[in-house]
């Protein structure tokens, strides 16, 4: 796993059809995740995180994100990077 996780919140157009979704891809070095399936992507990071660490307790983005709160490590969202001690309340 690597030191940092990324959460872009996207919209997603298929090219195709012109169907426009929205939702979020989680990356790192090592894995690259995406969820479409959003209403509305929050405009507040903290509120995209706080959606993010809510609707994915497991699979690799739920990895990513214990990784992130057992070695303490911040999260980039967006052109944002935020240290851990600024995301680590909405952990708890």
């Amino acid at each position: 796993m690597s030191n940092r996780l990324y959460i872009e919140p996207t919209v997603f157009t298929n090219e195709r059809t012109g169907i426009v979704t929205r939702g979020v891809r989680v990356y790192d070095d090592y894995f690259s995740s995406y969820d479409n399936t959003w209403d509305e992507i929050p405009d507040d990071d903290m509120e995209v995180l706080a959606k993010v660490i809510e609707d994915y307790p497991g699979g690799e983005i739920g990895d990513g994100l214990d990784f992130v709160q057992s070695n303490e490590k911040g999260i980039g969202i967006g052109d944002a990077w935020y240290s851990w001690d600024e995301i680590k309340h909405l952990f708890e």
